[in-house]
């Protein structure tokens, strides 16, 4: 795994473009709008000035919170230019400016890929730690048992660290209590014409939510402070 400089500076350069790049296009729609419907359901009860965006980007989900954080001064700068008013830190997430129990919810999304073992848990503690009691924690990874069953070969991207859920509960070092899981992308989208990718996708949503999750692209947990 390529080192956080490496990562950073990865970002920096992409930030500008990142939006268009990567969710400017039916499979990046796709994708967003599955994770958007997570999102609402889970933690559109909240208020957004008790939520936290750990590794926010470029903004691409801070109209559920009004606080954010990340490490790329490239990708804050695009994310201070849609949300002015938010509180935005330039920070790693593994040590956030925030005092202990400041948030009711904290959610993460497209980072943990790129994190180390050791880095997850610590990001976990962190967590905890600008939680208030009893307060969640969401966010996504890619699915271990999808990568063996597609027999998934890493090709130097960093984005490589996949996990089960075993492997989150035993990150979380008794600190939360895994509350449930579902998946995104069951289906391999890049195989399915353009035009059938939004019927499709209320299908894989159901789908992602069955006895079928297991094999998403990707899981999200969702966790209770203990």
């Amino acid at each position: 795994m390529e080192d956080k400089i490496t990562i950073k500076n990865y970002y920096n350069q992409l930030a500008s473009e990142y939006d268009d790049d990567r969710f400017n296009n039916s499979y990046g729609q796709y994708l967003h709008l599955q994770e958007r419907q997570i999102l609402v359901r889970s933690l559109g009860h909240f208020s957004k000035k008790m939520i936290l965006d750990m590794g926010c980007g470029t903004g691409r989900f801070l109209d559920f919170a009004e606080n954010g954080v990340d490490f790329s001064e490239g990708m804050l700068r695009e994310a201070k230019e849609k949300f002015p008013k938010h509180n935005l830190a330039l920070s790693d997430i593994s040590k956030m400016p925030f005092n202990e129990g400041s948030f009711k919810a904290v959610y993460s999304l497209h980072v943990f890929m790129h994190l180390d073992l050791n880095t997850i848990q610590k990001t976990i503690q962190e967590a905890h730690r600008v939680l208030k009691p009893n307060g969640v924690l969401v966010f996504d990874f890619p699915s271990k048992a999808r990568r063996k069953l597609i027999n998934y070969q890493k090709e130097g991207w960093h984005g490589n660290t996949a996990l089960d859920i075993g492997s989150i509960e035993a990150l979380t070092n008794g600190l939360f209590k895994l509350e449930g899981y579902e998946g995104v992308l069951l289906f391999p989208i890049h195989r399915i014409p353009f035009a059938l990718r939004p019927f499709i996708r209320t299908l894989d949503s159901w789908l992602c939510k069955s006895f079928l999750k297991k094999w998403a692209s990707y899981h999200f947990v969702f966790l209770k402070k203990k």
